[in-house]
């Protein structure tokens, strides 16, 4: 239902582990997504409260920590809530960078 609106293209990098200095190893894909650059007040996965840049629809699935890059910019992805459908599975995500 929501993909018509998905009319965007973001690379989504998944975060599939760590380097010997800790740094993230990802991977990386292109995805379609509906961008919304709007600034909210949300809360990471430790329950802190920071400023999101930008609200993202997509059907992918993006976890929090992971990584989508748009517009020649990588945003951090500071928290993700799953949106139930109709028939009460996950439509889509709303990611926020």
């Amino acid at each position: 239902m929501i993909g018509l609106y998905l009319n965007q293209k973001a690379t989504w990098k998944s975060v599939v582990g760590r380097n010997q200095y800790g740094e993230p190893k990802t991977e990386s894909q292109e995805i379609s997504v509906r961008w919304e650059a709007k600034r909210r007040m949300v809360r990471d996965k430790e329950g802190h409260e920071i400023v999101s840049e930008a609200r993202v629809f997509c059907v992918e699935q993006v976890l929090a920590g992971d990584f989508l890059e748009h517009d020649g910019r990588t945003w951090p992805v500071i928290a993700v809530s799953g949106i139930p459908g109709l028939a009460g599975d996950e439509s889509h995500r709303e990611v926020y960078v």
